[in-house]
Parts: structure tokens; C-alpha cells; sequence
């Protein structure tokens, strides 16, 4: 069986965490109601019948009655290969299926990062932000210290999980483009992927070096760079590019030292 081509995309969506282009959902449901499709129970196959048939003929000849027809040996390889035939089909439909999924994304892959990614990631960015403040505001920002705080307080905080697992969902799909093309050859370690001040953030640039937030869970990630002029994005593979050269620009050794 062909399993769905990148789904990523498609489990954000499934989550509500951004839209899609109708096509593409429209591919994509297609290739489901394909999977589900039931594949046909196997038949008796000749061999098995045509043992049967030996034992049916001896206990015939021992009981004096009629032989039992053999063309049953016939008809079973006829059922054999329908079987196989419907089973090949079921496997090529779905392999069909897949690659106009596959065809769909290449296709509006541009427009799945401007008109649909990058809207989630704005409204989501935008949200986290403001209840992350307010619980900067309360002086306590982990779960565990808001028990006993105001409703707003844990509204916020319960917020902040919630935009964490869509912000996973968006950057996930997000990274399925990339794999299928969508990335930025003039920033091979994605460095502007998510951030568009990576270098304001993390000036280091050696190899080993490690910025601040790594290893951090995506909600203290988000609230690191709340708490520290983080400017997260949704860059298309061009404004990437742009971000890239524009550092470069300003600054050539950096650019000589390795991005």
C-alpha cells in the first residue's frame, strides 16, 4: 500500500491548525477513500481444490457414486487470477492516488506557505505573545506556579499550550515543503527558516554552537523569544534568501566565517 505523500501537511490541517487549498484537500480525500477501500477476500486456490478433488474421487469410487466435476480446478484458477487481477488494481489506484496528491502539493506548494501557513503562523505568533505577557505580568509563567492564580492568569496559560501545538503543527508542515522543495539553498542549516534575527540572537557561528533556545520545549521556545525580541517567521524560500544576503551584506566577514 502507498501511504499519503508527506502527512504532516495534512495532519495540521486535520488538527485546525491552518487551511488548505480545496484541491489539495480535495486530492488528498480521494487517496483516503481509496485506503479504505476493502481488498477482496482470497479465494480457495487451485491446489487446495484440486487436493479436495483427489479426496472426493477416491470416496466416489468407494461409495460407487458419481465422480465429482473437475472443471472446478478450471474455474478456481479463473477466481485466482480475478483475485490477483483486483488485487493489483487496488494497489495501482492507490498509488495513482498518492501521486496526484504528491502533483497537488508541488503545484500549490507556494501558495500552502503565502495564503494559508503564514496566516496561521501570524495569528498564532500574535496570540502566544500577548498571554505569554500576561503571565510575565503575574511574575510566573510555568503551570505548575498557576494553580492558585487568576482565571485570566491560567486562561493565558492554558492559551500558550494550545498556540505551542499549533506553532508544531505549522512548522511541521512547513518542513514537508521543504523536503519536497520548498527550501532555501542560501541558508543550508535553516537558520532563517523560523527565525528572521537568528544572528542578532545566537551570534555565534561556530559549527558546535549552540543557541540559546535549543533544547527547549516549543512553549518555553516561544516564550524565550517573547522574552527576548525573537522575530518568528513564515518566510517564503525567497524572503529566506532576502534575510540571508541582507546580514551579508551588512556584515561580509560574518558572511566569510560560514551561515
Amino acid at each position: 500500500m502507498t501511504g499519503l505523500p508527506q502527512p504532516a501537511i495534512f495532519d495540521g490541517y486535520d488538527a485546525g491548525a491552518y487551511t488548505l487549498p480545496d484541491e489539495l484537500v480535495h486530492a488528498r480525500d480521494t487517496h483516503r477513500k481509496v485506503h479504505a477501500q476493502p481488498y477482496p477476500e482470497p479465494p480457495e486456490r487451485p491446489g487446495v481444490v484440486i487436493e479436495r478433488l483427489m479426496q472426493e474421487v477416491v470416496a466416489a469410487l468407494h461409495d460407487g457414486t458419481d465422480l465429482p466435476d473437475l472443471k472446478q480446478i478450471e474455474a478456481a484458477r479463473v477466481v485466482e487470477q480475478t483475485h490477483q487481477d483486483a488485487v493489483d488494481i487496488m494497489a495501482g489506484c492507490e498509488v495513482l492516488a498518492a501521486q496526484r496528491v504528491r502533483a497537488q502539493l508541488q503545484e500549490c506548494g507556494m501558495a500552502i506557505i503565502t495564503d494559508h501557513l503564514k496566516p496561521a503562523h501570524e495569528e498564532t505568533w500574535t496570540g502566544f505573545k500577548a498571554a505569554w505577557r500576561i503571565l510575565q505580568e503575574y511574575g510566573k509563567t510555568e503551570p505548575r506556579h498557576l494553580l492558585a492564580a487568576p482565571p485570566k492568569v491560567r486562561k493565558a496559560s492554558d492559551t500558550c499550550d494550545q498556540l505551542a501545538e499549533r506553532y508544531t503543527h505549522i512548522t511541521a508542515a512547513r518542513t514537508a515543503l521543504t523536503i519536497l522543495g520548498l527550501g532555501c539553498s542560501d541558508d543550508p542549516r535553516g537558520k532563517y527558516s523560523a527565525i528572521r534575527n537568528y544572528h542578532e540572537l545566537s551570534p555565534s557561528r561556530l559549527a558546535m554552537g549552540r543557541p540559546p533556545w535549543q533544547g527547549l520545549s516549543i512553549r518555553h521556545f516561544l516564550g524565550w523569544h517573547t522574552e527576548n525580541g525573537g522575530q518568528l517567521w513564515m518566510p517564503t524560500p525567497a524572503e529566506q534568501k532576502d534575510q540571508v544576503w541582507a546580514e551579508a551584506e551588512a556584515n561580509p566577514i560574518k558572511r566569510a566565517a560560514g551561515f
